[in-house]
């Protein structure tokens, strides 16, 4: 069964969003703390979490970027801020998307869906993709460099998958934004400016070839440094 860990220290929206996705057939997890999300995380990952931000003893920032600095689990984040600087920072920090508070409750279910769907979402795709030493594989969704697994989560790898398909190529904003996130109408591309730089930092560490920026056009896969 597909399982989700529901993070927020407000009991009362903790127990409406679980009763929101119990009836869509979920397993859930919950937790109150940002310590104790990380416990819940650690003992039985979950296929997706969401986190509030204002979290108690360890706040929701903090949460996010440890999961995902050992984790492709994706995160919804809630928050109560509005404002393209708060949904910036929200991605920056590793959430893969996000909802602000209040909401409505039909687009909470509807954003899970499409979050577990893209998570899932490999079969039937291309064989792998070599460009030097990095493999990029959509039907086993993995990344590797000089034989090294690289973590990345699934929308990282979905615009990494998009880049290497179009080797040498410039691939437009518009494209790489629909290869993100397919299930959203009109993406925010703000999005996609925060999830590149989170993938050209994992991919220079691990010295594989980086996205590089043509202004005004898009991106192509360029040579690391």
């Amino acid at each position: 069964m597909t399982s989700v860990l529901i993070v927020d220290d407000d009991r009362a929206m903790v127990g409406m969003v679980a009763a929101l996705l119990g009836d869509q057939g979920y397993d859930l997890v919950t937790a109150y703390d940002g310590e104790q999300a990380l416990r819940r995380h650690a003992d039985d990952p979950p296929d997706l979490v969401i986190l509030d931000r204002r979290l108690p003893r360890l706040d929701g920032d903090e949460v996010c970027r440890r999961i995902r600095a050992t984790s492709d689990t994706p995160i919804l984040m809630l928050t109560g801020e509005k404002g393209s600087a708060e949904r910036a920072k929200l991605l920056e920090v590793g959430a893969d998307d996000y909802l602000e508070k209040p909401f409505d409750r039909r687009e909470l279910v509807a954003r899970v869906h499409a979050l577990l769907r893209r998570a899932r979402g490999t079969k039937g795709a291309a064989g792998p993709v070599e460009i030097g030493d990095l493999v990029v594989d959509p039907r086993t969704h993995s990344v590797t460099i000089e034989g090294r697994t690289l973590a990345l989560t699934p929308t990282e790898f979905r615009l990494l998958a998009a880049l290497a398909a179009r080797a040498g190529e410039v691939v437009e904003r518009k494209a790489l934004l629909r290869a993100a996130w397919p299930d959203e109408r009109d993406p925010d591309p703000e999005w996609l400016k925060a999830h590149l730089a989170r993938l050209r930092s994992k991919l220079e560490a691990a010295g594989g070839p980086l996205p590089v920026n043509v202004r005004g056009v898009g991106y192509r896969l360029g040579t690391a440094l």
